[in-house]
């Protein structure tokens, strides 16, 4: 997850003149020129695997990324529509539910632990100015092998340059098609990891669907190819950014069944991404050590600028990548037409380093032009027969 201090937050919020809105707002059809998107082998299974020690996926941390200057939120009735038309696809439930074979221990579960909350004077559990939300672990355990919560995951890597391990969080989009945040596949500019601007691929990752405290009940897997947004890939690393989005193709398990045979996949929709209320989810590393899934439910907040909307939430680093998920859940018996579509409508971006306020930012999807979700989405279908 993208962290840092945003300028301007508190009262000030809403007080913003119409030359800041110029500056800060890209109204629709302004999109800057996009870069192609970037493609990448995803490195050899063996090793990869090899690579996960318990150590390593225990003590995977999230990354911090360099603000854009004068980052400011805005009202939200001043959000940009994402350019072109809306698109959307369906999801699908796991087609097996023995995964008894796949399951594995990565690690012994950790003590997770943390300070006693405080109830005195104010509520803990919103932003500082507005922003409400409800953030809780996935419970109990079993919920999170259950659709559409298993489509969703812990992803690590690794830096290649400076051997360091991260995580973030990923979902199922189509049968062997995940997605996640462009910062989690390629490092773009400066981190706290990594301060240059060299501009290179992650390598060794690993997605653990459903990831529970060491346990891994849907099996690890690893992708053979990946690609990055180039609004990502060629954004100098900075957040907000227009399209933070990156996909991956994960490879068929040894008996030659898809990663979606286990976990299902979610539906996609383009654009809307603001007014709306959505299902966040991630394994962020401020609660329970990213070793626990965790839900957020919220509306809509404010437009973050660069064609993103920022949601309130309690999630931090190491939820990057995780999806938003609009229409969340299984519909019930007499339930509305549309409900429970599981539509992914934006993946976690950025969010303030300081703990006040707390809210996370998303990129609205695009569905035309180059590096688009679209775009990634129908290069990723088109790579290998059966990927959607």
């Amino acid at each position: 997850m993208s962290f840092f201090k945003t300028p301007g937050v508190g009262s000030r919020l809403f007080q913003a003149s119409a030359a800041v809105f110029a500056t800060t707002l890209l109204a629709s059809g302004a999109f800057a020129q996009a870069a192609p998107p970037l493609t990448a082998p995803g490195g050899d299974a063996r090793s990869t695997e090899n690579y996960w020690t318990a150590d390593r996926i225990r003590n995977a941390k999230p990354i911090e990324l360099v603000p854009a200057p004068g980052h400011r939120l805005q009202p939200i009735d001043s959000t940009a529509a994402a350019a072109g038309p809306s698109q959307t696809g369906a999801g699908a439930p796991p087609t097996t539910e023995d995964s008894s074979a796949i399951a594995r221990r990565l690690h012994p579960p950790m003590p997770l632990t943390g300070a006693a909350p405080d109830d005195a004077g104010t509520s803990r559990n919103t932003s500082s100015y507005g922003a409400h939300f409800t953030t809780s672990r996935v419970f109990p355990d079993a919920a999170t092998t259950t659709y559409p919560y298993v489509t969703t995951g812990r992803l690590a890597f690794r830096n290649p340059r400076t051997g360091r391990d991260s995580v973030c969080s990923a979902s199922v989009l189509r049968p062997r098609v995940l997605v996640t945040a462009g910062h989690c596949v390629y490092h773009a500019g400066p981190t706290s990891d990594d301060p240059s601007t060299n501009k290179y691929f992650y390598s060794n990752w690993v997605f653990v669907p459903a990831y529970n405290n060491g346990a891994a009940p849907k099996g690890t897997w690893t992708p053979a190819w990946v690609i990055v947004s180039g609004f990502w890939s060629a954004g100098n690393g900075s957040v907000p950014n227009q399209q933070d989005v990156a996909m991956m193709e994960m490879r068929d398990n040894t008996a030659g069944q898809k990663i979606s045979a286990f976990t299902g996949y979610l539906g996609y929709s383009t654009g809307g991404l603001s007014p709306n209320h959505l299902t966040i989810i991630g394994y962020p590393c401020n609660l329970d050590n990213c070793a626990k899934m965790q839900n957020t439910t919220a509306e809509s907040f404010a437009n973050g600028g660069s064609n993103t909307v920022t949601y309130g939430s309690a999630q931090r680093g190491g939820t990057s990548g995780g999806p938003w998920i609009q229409d969340f859940g299984v519909a019930g018996a007499g339930s509305p037409a549309g409900t429970a579509r599981n539509w992914l409508k934006s993946v976690s971006s950025y969010g303030p380093v300081a703990t006040e306020p707390k809210y996370l930012g998303g990129s609205i999807l695009m569905s035309s032009g180059t590096s688009s979700f679209i775009d990634l989405l129908n290069k990723a279908c088109a790579h290998r027969a059966g990927n959607c």
